[in-house]
């Protein structure tokens, strides 16, 4: 029969020699061989030619791979040894170069106006100009004064509204460790001088003239508002920069990154 023809059979088998040798011929580098391509090569041309401003001689290009041959090699055993595990440095280097990564991407697609005024809009919260106020303030203590601090205050500024030509209004009150001016301040400084509850209070305030008493976190104070600077939106030509920033952050590798590690982590 044909199944027992010789030329068949050395037919298969030269089939199966041939297959044998793809698979584990020359072709294919051994997990402990290493092998220098002609890209990395050429890299290393590159980087030593920018370096040096100049190309490398025989013996300096020799020099060069086989000092990339020893990194690899170093590279390799630490790897295998689990060096990199648990590595603050390693783990700090790769972030560094996830970032870098990331921006260069961002970077090469620059955003129009059109993307930055839309961007801003859409989180003007976080483009605003605050308040500012200059102001004057006379400070009455609760604890020293009880219960008679708010009638206290109101016959001083009874006097100060009927009264122009006093020099030192801040007489009328008590000492305080904070200042009795403030010039140019804005409302989150004063906020956290004085607490929000104060902060809120000069919105009701007419400037020019002495009101109150408002409570802060201290007792009540008088306060006059000099200047004022009404709060508002900040257009794009003000905000560039930060828009531009922020915006290369959202739509940068980093955000979603971080999320798809934190997501698998939890799982």
């Amino acid at each position: 029969m044909w199944i027992k023809e010789p030329l068949l059979h050395f037919i298969v088998l030269g089939a199966l020699v041939f297959a044998l040798y793809g698979f584990i011929g020359p072709d294919k580098p051994a997990d402990d061989e290493i092998v220098v391509t002609r890209g990395q090569q050429e890299h290393l041309v590159t980087a030593f030619t920018r370096t040096w401003q100049r190309p490398p001689t025989q013996a300096e290009f020799t020099g060069i791979v086989d000092d990339w041959i020893r990194e690899e090699i170093a590279y390799r055993e630490g790897l295998g040894m689990g060096l990199d595990t648990d590595d603050t440095i390693i783990r700090r280097r790769l972030r560094q170069k996830l970032e870098v990564l990331a921006e260069d991407i961002v970077s090469m697609a620059e955003p129009t106006e059109e993307i930055l005024q839309q961007y801003l809009e859409e989180n003007q919260t976080a483009y605003t100009r605050e308040p500012v106020y200059t102001l004057r303030q006379i400070y009455f203590s609760l604890d020293e004064r009880g219960a008679a601090a708010e009638q206290d205050a109101g016959q001083a500024l009874l006097l100060l509204v009927t009264d122009s030509a006093l020099t030192n209004p801040e007489d009328l009150g008590d000492p305080l460790s904070l200042r009795h001016r403030f010039v140019g301040e804005r409302e989150s400084a004063i906020a956290a001088t004085f607490g929000n509850e104060f902060a809120d209070g000069l919105r009701d305030l007419e400037p020019g003239k002495w009101r109150g008493p408002i409570r802060s976190g201290y007792g009540l104070h008088l306060v006059l508002i000099e200047e004022f600077s009404a709060g508002r939106p900040l257009t794009l030509e003000e905000a560039e920069r930060e828009v531009r920033r922020d915006w290369a952050k959202s739509t940068g590798c980093m955000t979603n990154c971080v999320e798809d590690t934190r997501s698998r982590s939890s799982r």
